[in-house]
């Protein structure tokens, strides 16, 4: 019988955060040239610079939301691997909807999008580099190789089996 788990629930949660921050920061990386330059500099400043990276003002309206979309795949991809591994751990498919939905709350909250989570890493990845590609490409592979580790280890541990916590389905 299937059992639904509170604490890999959480588990599954906070590795979830980590791994969406680092698949957006990673994102953030391959675009950190066009970032730089609208953060930075105006239209009307350096012309010959955002013609080549925004040639029509139709790539400046759909930068952010390309970049944003990711988030979304992000989320898709560790709700997938969430399902499989509590499929696999034989851990009820409640937890995994559950979790989807409080990570869409977050979506919808523009939590990701803010970088509130980034925000409390931001001193440690500055002192690193001083480049905002670099920071971004150091903090989204950390962030990625967390959260997909804290995903697994919540599935295939055994610390989460307590019989308290487990509910009957």
């Amino acid at each position: 019988m299937k059992k639904l788990n509170i604490a890999a629930l959480f588990i599954q949660f906070l590795g979830m955060i980590f791994f969406i921050n680092g698949i957006f920061q990673l994102r953030l990386y391959t675009v950190a040239d066009k970032i730089i330059l609208i953060r930075n500099q105006f239209h009307f400043q350096k012309q010959k610079n955002w013609n080549k990276l925004f040639p029509t003002n139709e790539d400046v309206l759909n930068f952010w939301p390309s970049v944003y979309i990711w988030i979304f795949f992000a989320l898709l991809i560790g709700v997938l691997y969430i399902a499989y591994l509590n499929w696999k751990s034989k851990l009820s498919s409640i937890n995994t909807i559950l979790l989807a939905i409080a990570l869409y709350v977050l979506l919808r909250l523009k939590f990701f999008r803010k970088e509130i989570f980034s925000a409390f890493f931001r001193p440690i990845r500055v002192l690193l580099s001083d480049d905002l590609a670099t920071q971004c490409l150091i903090e989204g592979v950390i962030f990625t190789v967390i959260g997909v580790s804290i995903i697994y280890l919540s599935a295939n541990s055994k610390l989460f089996t307590l019989s308290g916590e487990t509910i009957e389905s």
